[in-house]
């Protein structure tokens, strides 16, 4: 079978690897060049055809349409809620099966984590904590968290990718270099230790982006040091967690029963 896989992690590139060794074809889709870049580094060689870029959703679907593929496989970040919609809705206009792979929760029945279901929340809860904030969510959703009037007259740490468009951005929403922790995760117990005792940091803001995202090492540094976490919940908190096997496992037994799409 043909799979397009929009996979912007490297548990998602794995999929696809996996999927590969299955004996499928697959295209995987990352969202920055870079992205590709570590796909293309697999082990796989030439066998994982890789693109990268920004699909809109008739763009997306015409792309299913001429490729020939049998199913859209959306294996991006829990938290990639636009590109969801976009890989949902290009699907459903080529009839063609969608399949959503989540990666595992790495804080399921963690002590000592404050959730929040959105920014204002998590904003709001940060705030109560103390003055030294650091936010360790990315930077694409910096713009509503310097907003938030809780956070005015914070101390405001954040931890973002170390390029150039996204130092620039960080720049032009008024963050000072000693603000910016710029460097590439997932992250070490130690690591995060390190950062929270050096900025002397209050309260630790994150995603829940699994084990491959370094939330448990988050979680346990946070533990050591008596640091609150606050962790933002997936927007799609009830979609079930399969690892990679289980996932492929029931989306063939799905494919090869056509009956079981409706």
């Amino acid at each position: 079978m043909k799979f397009l896989v929009l996979a912007g992690t490297s548990d998602g590139r794995l999929l696809a690897e996996e999927l590969v060794l299955r004996g499928h074809d697959v295209l995987l889709s990352a969202l920055t060049a870079y992205g590709a870049e570590l796909a293309g580094q697999s082990k796989l060689g030439q066998t994982l055809t890789v693109r990268h870029g920004a699909f809109a959703v008739d763009e997306l679907a015409e792309t299913l349409n001429r490729g020939r593929f049998d199913a859209l496989v959306d294996a991006s970040h829990p938290y990639a809620s636009r590109l969801r919609e976009t890989a949902k809705r290009a699907s459903a206009a080529c009839r063609l099966p969608y399949f959503r792979w989540v990666r595992p929760s790495g804080a399921d029945g963690e002590d000592g984590v404050f959730w929040a279901a959105e920014i204002p929340e998590a904003a709001e809860l940060a705030a109560g904590f103390g003055e030294r904030i650091f936010l360790t969510t990315g930077s694409k959703n910096l713009p509503e968290w310097l907003n938030q009037t809780g956070l005015q007259g914070k101390t405001l740490y954040v931890r973002v990718l170390p390029t150039s468009q996204v130092l620039i951005s960080c720049e032009a929403l008024g963050l000072k270099p000693w603000q910016i922790i710029a460097a590439q995760g997932p992250f070490s117990q130690e690591w995060n230790e390190a950062v929270l005792k050096q900025l002397r940091i209050d309260v630790m803001v994150a995603k829940d982006s699994g084990v491959e995202g370094g939330t448990p090492e988050k979680i346990n540094a946070c533990k050591q040091l008596g640091t609150p976490l606050i962790l933002l919940a997936r927007p799609d908190g009830n979609e079930p967690e399969l690892n990679r096997t289980e996932f492929i496992q029931r989306m063939e037994e799905r494919l090869w029963t056509p009956k079981s799409f409706s």
